[in-house]
């Protein structure tokens, strides 16, 4: 699928990509698309301002209020603001016809709350210690307490929210991707948040496709392809002249990588060499190990990013975050980008060349490892906060199954930037189709991947248990292999962060000897923290001994 927005100002869009002959889209005609597709919202991370179109509020709610005059308990959701107001207008939508619906004939009332992105984390933990939380938030919940080391019975007393599957039905729950809830149950022994948001990004890239022909380099990869393919193109394309731009093999942003999700990236693309434990484990008596610094998660570092960093076929990785990046690649500057699902959409708005998404490389172009190469993403998930906070868990509860059933998630998912956690909303996108604002900016494509990666998921952690046999396993047999991070007030994503700036400062100078030592500071951060172990044996290179290959 080859994407391109417009180079005219008409509404019509005309003109044709390179390979599906679809109507081009431009940032007018999606406003029309996502507008005319009703239900929805684009729960982009980096919200807009504070706007509070469509009856919403300003932040700072005052949690639950009982006793109106119809005797209706208003509860409060708090969420930042999405990406684009047809988005903000369809959230609205969403509550709106709960509140008419299914909570008017429950005497329930939901009033949103938006706090800007930047601060919401911060405002949902200053009301949460002043005994005021809000019935909901939208949250990555291991920021809200740190689980490490913790079972579920001193979860529940001490965190300050509740277990969503106390409140819902397990039928309600099989609607969901079972691996979104095996992560839940490995981390918190139960289901907390009500996922929304994708845990799992596909194993994709963005190419510039007209730097791609500009190079000479012939056929896209629709399927799986190898490390010396990916670096031939990264090399060939860097340099190129492009609509008017001259292009970079591959782009980097590293100068938030102390603070962003790039501080758990090093130990997440090493799927690609054929490892699928990532940076570690839980080991059966409860230890950490960790398993960074070896060979598989080194190789694809040095394949993906390292060889183009020491070659100079990369942006400079330095000047730009991780979220800046999509600023060059839409100005025509990059080649090939790994980025997140969600930059579809501002690729589909504002970029005027021919773009389209594909696998990552593997080692050995193996096609058993590209849906799983990205690694885990960031599950956003709506949490119900207790009562001893001032929540209302289970009025809250009744809106969160609402809103997150296979039909809404389906009808949010046409105007979104997201992939999402819910089987039975895909269904619904095979059975009664897309919106247009979707095909074109290549949203089916990538809940198609998601599919596949999700419908693999039994035969990955049996390949993880029968490759570590020391590891812990839920109740449901699924391995654990989320290790802390959150530990030591963000020292671990500046070890690991850190790591990640200085090669790209000293030009790949050294991974190995970076690799191993950022595994140590991390081990010894697991060692400080209270109620952890760490396995010393699994301290340094290749421990324990790395296990990669095919699934």
């Amino acid at each position: 699928m080859s994407h391109s927005n417009s180079n005219g100002g008409g509404d019509s869009g005309a003109g044709s990509s390179r390979s599906g002959g679809r109507k081009r889209l431009t940032r007018r005609n999606w406003i029309k698309a996502a507008g005319a597709a009703g239900i929805a919202g684009l729960a982009g991370c980096a919200g807009g301002g504070g706007s509070n179109d469509g009856g919403g509020s300003d932040s700072g709610g005052e949690g639950t209020t009982t006793g109106d005059s119809d005797d209706v308990t208003t509860i409060e959701l708090w969420r930042w603001p999405h990406s684009t107001e047809p988005s903000n207008a369809g959230e609205d939508e969403i509550v709106k016809l709960f509140n008419e619906g299914p909570g008017a004939e429950q005497g329930i009332r939901v009033k949103q709350v938006k706090n800007p992105f930047g601060d919401h984390q911060t405002k949902v933990k200053t009301a949460i210690g002043s005994k005021s939380a809000p019935d909901i938030a939208w949250t990555f919940t291991e920021q809200y307490y740190d689980t490490a080391g913790k079972d579920r019975s001193t979860i529940e007393s001490e965190a300050p929210y509740v277990y969503i599957d106390d409140y819902v039905s397990d039928d309600w729950l099989g609607d969901f991707y079972e691996k979104e809830l095996s992560d839940q149950r490995a981390q918190f022994g139960g289901i907390v948040g009500a996922p929304f948001v994708s845990g799992l990004q596909p194993g994709l890239m963005y190419l510039n496709v007209d730097a791609w022909e500009a190079a000479g380099l012939g056929e896209v990869p629709t399927d799986s392809w190898s490390y010396e393919e990916y670096l031939e193109a990264v090399e060939a394309m860097h340099g190129v002249e492009a609509n008017g731009s001259t292009v970079s093999g591959v782009g980097i942003g590293l100068k938030d990588a102390t603070s962003s999700e790039w501080s758990n990236f090093p130990g997440t693309i090493g799927v690609t060499a054929g490892s699928l434990i990532g940076n570690g484990y839980r080991r059966e008596d409860d230890s950490y190990a960790l398993t960074m610094a070896s060979d598989p998660e080194l190789e694809a570092w040095n394949e993906m990013f390292g060889k183009p960093l020491a070659n100079g076929w990369t942006n400079n990785p330095l000047s730009y975050d991780y979220l800046e990046t999509q600023e060059p690649f839409v100005g025509g500057q990059i080649g090939l980008l790994h980025h997140a699902t969600f930059s579809r959409v501002q690729f589909g708005q504002e970029a005027d060349f021919n773009w389209t998404i594909i696998p990552y490389p593997t080692k050995g172009g193996n096609e058993n490892y590209s849906v799983y190469s990205a690694g885990l993403g960031v599950l956003v998930t709506m949490t119900a906060f207790k009562e001893e906070v001032g929540g209302n868990p289970e009025a809250a509860a009744e809106f969160i199954k609402f809103r997150n059933n296979a039909r809404n998630q389906y009808r949010w998912f046409n105007t979104s930037s997201q992939a999402i956690p819910n089987k039975g909303a895909y269904e619904l996108m095979n059975s009664e189709g897309v919106s247009d604002f979707v095909e074109e900016t290549g949203g089916k494509d990538i809940m198609d991947r998601a599919d596949t990666a999700y419908s693999e998921y039994e035969s990955v952690r049996e390949a993880i248990k029968s490759r570590y046999p020391d590891i812990k396993t839920t109740e449901d047999g699924a391995p654990v292999t989320n290790v802390p991070t959150g530990i030591a007030s963000g020292r671990v994503g500046e070890a690991l962060g850190g790591m990640l700036q200085r090669l790209a400062q000293n030009g790949n100078s050294n991974p190995k000897e970076a690799y191993t030592q950022a595994e140590g500071q991390w081990a010894d951060l697991i060692v400080q923290a209270d109620d952890t172990e760490f396995a010393e044996e699994s301290r340094g290179y290749n421990k324990p001994e790395p296990k990669a290959g095919p699934i």
